[in-house]
């Protein structure tokens, strides 16, 4: 089975935007796109959008969007482009979802669909769906960008379905926390793994910052290094309690240096490399951890 394509979050979104009609609010809080990205960020505690009730939510993401009538009427036309292209290069091609089964298992089948939303994040992905956000500042300014970001969503959303899980945030000491690196580095690594080739034959990796240092031997070693002594950190010390010193170092692996993306795709790049494409993607099934190992060799 493809994965589903659902625009119609962005399609009452547009509408919103033009007329100012708040009952397109009121119809967007309704759909099932609004509820993936609610629950994702309910989930994840995103302590910056509104979470108590849908219209709220999706009332917080499109004024914050949107803002005055001159503003909505600036963007218009960028959003209603990035929809255009959505369709046509991404949904109609199916390009995203034919790379990233290439770095699931074979046979493996999408359950899940892919939303076209505004506002929320750039892209998530929560149980067997994903979500882009179409008017999200990068692909303002550049809409083939989408491709890349829906082929990592894609794959996210394939490889929740199979490994069955999502991460919890509910960390007690540092051998949950190694448990969660490894799990995030492993999701993060393959997801931005996943579009590479494509970014090299499109010469796309000097756009997106996770890949230019993904190209640049220099900064990769030194965040390889970073990220290890991050990672033995928590791994070495499983006993110990958690503390608010150890989350601000997890903030180094994700917002602030990103190496759960940057390091995690060398890590897979390197697996595929030395041991193949199946034994990369059938580390998938396997707990996180292996994925590390098979790195270390």
């Amino acid at each position: 089975m493809s994965i589903a394509y659902d625009f119609t979050f962005a399609e009452l979104a547009i509408e919103y935007f033009t007329t100012g009609d708040n009952d397109f609010i009121k119809r967007i809080a309704a759909l099932d796109a609004t509820k993936h990205i609610l629950n994702h960020a309910v989930h994840f505690g995103n302590n910056f959008v509104p979470t108590t009730s849908a219209h709220e939510f999706v009332e917080f993401l499109l004024t914050s969007i949107a803002g005055p009538a001159e503003k909505r009427h600036q963007i218009l036309p960028k959003v209603t482009e990035n929809l255009a292209y959505a369709k046509k290069n991404i949904a109609e091609t199916a390009i995203a979802e034919n790379i990233a089964l290439q770095y699931l298992p074979k046979g493996f089948t999408f359950l899940g669909t892919l939303y076209f939303t505004c506002g929320y994040d750039i892209g998530v992905a929560f149980g067997n769906n994903c979500s882009l956000n179409i008017a999200h500042p990068i692909f303002l300014r550049d809409k083939t960008e989408m491709k890349y970001y829906a082929i990592h969503e894609i794959h996210h959303a394939g490889f929740i379905e199979l490994s069955g899980t999502m991460p919890s945030l509910d960390i007690p000491d540092r051998k949950s926390m190694a448990t969660l690196i490894e799990y995030l580095t492993f999701l993060e690594g393959m997801g931005t793994y996943a579009p590479l080739d494509l970014r090299l034959q499109d010469n796309a990796t000097d756009v997106d910052s996770d890949y230019v240092a993904l190209c640049d031997p220099a900064v990769l070693n030194s965040l390889v290094c970073e990220y290890f002594d991050i990672y033995h950190y928590f791994a070495d010390n499983p006993d110990k309690a958690i503390t608010e010193d150890d989350w601000r170092k997890i903030s180094i692996l994700s917002d602030e240096k990103r190496l759960w993306y940057i390091v995690g795709a060398f890590m897979a790049w390197t697996i595929d490399k030395r041991l193949g494409r199946d034994f990369l993607t059938d580390l998938i099934t396997q707990p996180p951890k292996r994925f590390i190992t098979s790195y270390l060799g």
